[in-house]
């Protein structure tokens, strides 16, 4: 019986660890902190994005800094794996609420684009990037059962 009863244990405990570490690959990075000298790179992993027509996912990220100034910004959408659904989405980037970016998902992914802007960062209060994925309602079932999977590269340096 108390065979049985470890394995149930151990078993339960396998499913709990395998569910926490999926969980954990999934999370959005939220927060960037910036070094004042160089250049900080982070990359931020958008896996199994899923929309369905008039959705809108919203991800905001904090970017904070030791050094108050001018600071370069570079962000590039490199794709992971292609699952059908960036031709479908239309992608806003808004730095602290002022819009960066406008446009298809594929133009970031397929054509390369890279976004470049200078930000006045302050080491009083983070910068907010904020990334929002929307699905237009007038989709048609060409949509259904598509993903995304792709990484958001952001490279900031001051200037």
């Amino acid at each position: 019986n108390m065979l049985i009863v470890a394995t149930i244990v151990l078993t339960g405990m396998a499913i709990m660890l395998l569910l926490f570490l999926d969980d954990a690959h999934n999370t959005f990075e939220g927060d960037i902190t910036v070094n004042e000298y160089g250049v900080t790179e982070t990359v931020i992993p958008i896996r199994d994005l899923t929309l369905t027509p008039g959705d809108q996912k919203d991800y905001d990220v904090n970017v904070y800094c030791k050094a108050t100034g001018s600071y370069h910004v570079s962000i590039d959408v490199i794709e992971d794996k292609d699952g059908g659904m960036k031709k479908f989405v239309n992608v806003k980037i808004l730095s602290d609420g002022a819009q960066i970016y406008e446009g298809a998902l594929t133009e970031l992914i397929d054509d390369d684009l890279i976004i470049i802007f200078d930000a006045e960062l302050d080491d009083s209060r983070p910068t907010v990037l904020t990334f929002i994925y929307e699905m237009p309602l007038d989709t048609g079932n060409e949509a259904q059962g598509t993903f995304s999977d792709f990484d958001i590269q952001v490279n900031i340096k001051k200037n």
